[in-house]
Order: structure tokens, then sequence, then C-alpha cells
């Protein structure tokens, strides 16, 4: 039998990277979180993590964490079904989503989900292509993803597709685009990158103005309402998702180059073995994916 205080302690300091991060996560001390994880090691007879930087877990390790996870949600749904107060009594759920659901059609899902359910929601907001790595890693216990193909142990559900289009601001073409957008333009004027991991923008261009695999010259932004107001500050142009812009676009702040949309399909990730919270994330997400994305 498993000592859950030893895995709650060895999917911190995986989840953070490091057990000063994971010990002020806990409320413990350092020392307390580092002895934890080396009696589960010294329980188990076998290293649980890679002590670099950051520090990761080992295929052992992602294991006990993907047990750790099911079991935290099992334990919150015994916890509100035995609760005597219910109002009293909130569930937590740890999910990886992409930064454009979470600026667009995803806030009024979690925002539903808290005011009815009294859900809290811990998210970690990755490019739609990585997020999948924290479901498997078992740090989460869910994921939006652009990949279909569902890890071990998981189901994967198609939501809908996110359409982006390429845009930029109306000073920004009558200097980079004045004489019409094509291959070579596309090219060389500066775009947007949100991480190292983000392809969007090279799919985009590959699948409708192909020429060679460079890349135009491009800023680093981390952040979807930063990319939106680097395009509206003249700093470049970008794909972005429809849905967000569509305001900026009928006002003239922002104007679509070419008449190219490129859908990105987005996947519901989660475990086979669920709680109940954890299907009513589900439902939510289909139901407003019906009404947001396209088909």
């Amino acid at each position: 039998m498993f000592d859950y205080k030893l895995l709650q302690a060895l999917s911190a300091v995986a989840r953070q990277g490091s057990f000063d991060q994971a010990a002020s996560e806990l409320g413990l001390t350092q020392s307390a979180v580092s002895q934890r994880v080396k009696l589960l090691e010294q329980r188990l007879g076998q290293p649980l993590l890679v002590r670099a930087h950051p520090i990761r877990p080992t295929q052992a390790g992602l294991a006990l964490m993907r047990h750790q996870q099911q079991v935290e949600m099992m334990e919150s749904a015994l916890a509100s079904s035995l609760s005597q107060d219910e109002d009293s009594h909130y569930q937590r759920i740890r999910l990886a989503v992409n930064a454009d659901s979470l600026a667009t059609w995803l806030p009024s899902v979690l925002a539903g989900l808290h005011r009815k359910h009294r859900v809290l929601s811990e998210l970690t907001v990755e490019d739609e292509v990585v997020t999948l790595e924290r479901l498997r890693r078992g740090e989460v216990a869910g994921c939006i993803s652009a990949h279909a193909q569902a890890v071990q142990g998981c189901r994967s559900t198609l939501l809908g597709n996110l359409d982006y289009i390429l845009v930029c601001s109306p000073e920004f073409a009558s200097t980079h685009f004045n004489e019409g957008v094509d291959a070579q333009s596309l090219r060389l004027a500066p775009t947007l990158k949100y991480s190292s991991n983000d392809d969007l923008l090279a799919q985009f261009l590959q699948t409708f103005y192909p020429t060679d695999n460079s890349l135009p010259p491009h800023h680093l932004i981390p952040s979807a309402q930063g990319f939106v107001d680097a395009v509206l500050n003249h700093m470049g142009y970008a794909a972005l998702p429809r849905l967000q812009i569509q305001f900026a676009l009928n006002n003239g702040e922002l104007q679509q180059l070419g008449t190219h949309s490129l859908a990105v399909p987005l996947y519901w990730h989660s475990w086979r073995l669920q709680s109940p919270v954890m299907e009513l994330v589900g439902k939510s997400l289909l139901a407003q994916s019906r009404i947001s994305l396209s088909r």
C-alpha cells in the first residue's frame, strides 16, 4: 500500500521541477519534501526522479504520478459526496490548455463549472501541440491538444476546429504588403511566434504559400493577448484565431491578409477512469465547443 503523502511530494517535485517550489506548493520545508521522496524511492528500491535542471520523473516516477492524479480525483469526488455542507466544498481540477482556447472560448466553460459546481481550475498553459505531454506525465487530469491519438489509459474526443487567419494592422500592411500578399512578401515581413514549439505560422505558410522552409524574422511573445497587442501596434503580422480578433477586424484595427483560413482541430484528452467532476468537465467542454468552434 502506498503512502499518498509521499506520492503527493513526488508529484509536486516533478510538476514544479524543483524541491523548493514543491515545498512552497505543499506548505512544507524543502528538507521535508526531499525526505518524503527519498523514503518513497527507498521503499520501491529505484530512483523516481532525475536530479537535473529542471528535475524530471523517471518512467517509474511517471507511473506513480499518473496513479496519484487519479487517486486525487477520486478522493475529491468522495469528499464531495460525503460532505454534509455541499456549499462549503470545492473540487480542484488540473488541466493543460492552449493559450488561444484560454483567450477565446474556454473561460466561459471554466466560469460555468465554478459558478454551478464549485470547481476550482488549476491551469498549465502550453502550445496545443505539447499539452498532451503534461497528461502523459501525470501532471494534469485532462488537456486540450491538437493531437488526435490518445495516450495509454486515456481517451480522446474531437471538440472542433479553431480557425486561424493571417492579420496585421492597416499601417503594417501599407509598409510591408503594398504590392500584395505572396510567399515572398510574407517571408520578408516580421511576424510573431508564441514559443519555440509554435509551428502554426510555418504550417500556414507551407499550406497556402509554399516556397522553402525558411521562416520570417519574428518576435517571440508567449502571451495570447500580447500577440494581439503586438499586431495592433504594428510589430508584425500573425496567424490568429478569427474568434479572438473578429471585433478588431470589424472596426478596421486589423485587416486580413489573403483569403485563406487554417482550421486547427482541438481534442479533449482525459483518463478513461474518471471522477464525476471530470466527466462534467468533458461534457461542458463539448457543449461549448459546439457553439464556438467550427466543424
